[in-house]
């Protein structure tokens, strides 16, 4: 009888949710560094909740992001807080900066300026907490909480830091396309501002399997006789495609084509635009399934 009326006493108080905390164990920080060529990534699980990753790829600056497997928080500004554990003296805890979150398998991401902030501040041994309603608003919830623990970081924050210096210059984004501009009337040579675009492609070719294909497309500017510039256009498409055979990129992976005046990408009626359609442009392509040697070093 007794137990009947605690049922039934519980049953009408009003029900007040409890703030959640995602964290991991205090002698499990689970961090783990992963390293490459392309990418620096640096991470840590937080059970029931995700993953929070520190990232820098080749050519880009370093920035992080929450990956999580369902929704944690409403949409809108969240808190960042640093505060320093409990076993330090005088444990104290500061606003760090508002970040917007939003719904959606990557909730946050943040740029290079509050990463390196992050990352110094878990490095000094303080703890990272984020700090946001939760996204099933409940009339009397408390805001919820994903700590980031320091527990473990120094030593795959070692390793990050080291991968960062062996990343390439570039990523495929950003060099599968470019553009050598050459000066009017020139034919017989390369100069050494095209030679670092093209090694810049090839650097990445070396540890990348699957490029494979080269489209090198001649152009010139309108100035001038349809036919010398067809004629034009071919003599420096070739000039770039000798430039690639002799840096060990097999013929066939090589689609070599010119188009004298035929494809301006910018008005002919300027200096400035002229200079932008006297160029040779250099396509990578990507394929997805290869069986094929590595690229030849460099002779």
């Amino acid at each position: 009888m007794t137990r009947l009326v605690l049922v039934m006493v519980l049953a009408v108080l009003p029900v007040v949710a409890g703030a959640a905390t995602y964290t991991n164990a205090i002698n499990d920080g689970q961090w783990r560094s992963i390293s490459s060529v392309f990418e620096c990534r640096l991470e840590q699980s937080v059970p029931f909740f995700g993953e929070v990753v520190f990232r820098t790829r080749a050519g880009e600056a370093s920035g992080f992001y929450l990956r999580t497997r369902s929704a944690r928080f409403q949409a809108g500004e969240a808190q960042l807080l640093s505060k320093a554990p409990v076993w330090m003296p005088e444990p104290s805890e500061q606003t760090l900066a508002s970040v917007p979150v939003k719904r959606g398998n990557r909730p946050l991401w943040l740029g290079s300026q509050q990463a390196e902030l992050m990352l110094s501040e878990l490095n000094a041994g303080r703890e990272l907490k984020l700090v946001k309603d939760s996204w099933y608003q409940a009339e009397e919830s408390q805001p919820e909480r994903l700590a980031i623990t320091g527990i473990g970081f120094r030593p795959e924050y070692r390793t990050y830091l080291d991968c960062l210096t062996g990343l390439l210059p570039a990523n495929f984004e950003q060099v599968k396309r470019t553009a050598l501009l050459f000066p009017a009337g020139v034919t017989d040579e390369l100069n050494k501002k095209m030679i670092r675009q093209i090694d810049k492609m090839l650097e990445l070719v070396k540890h990348d399997s699957k490029i494979r294909k080269f489209y090198v497309d001649g152009h010139t500017d309108a100035f001038g006789d349809r036919a010398d510039n067809l004629e034009l256009s071919k003599q420096r498409a070739e000039l770039v495609n000798q430039y690639l055979v002799l840096r060990g990129v097999p013929e066939d992976w090589i689609v070599l084509r010119w188009h004298g005046e035929r494809y301006p990408v910018a008005s002919n009626g300027s200096v400035a635009g002229r200079a932008k359609n006297r160029r040779v442009s250099v396509r990578m392509e990507r394929l997805e399934e290869v069986d094929v040697l590595p690229l030849a070093s460099s002779q």
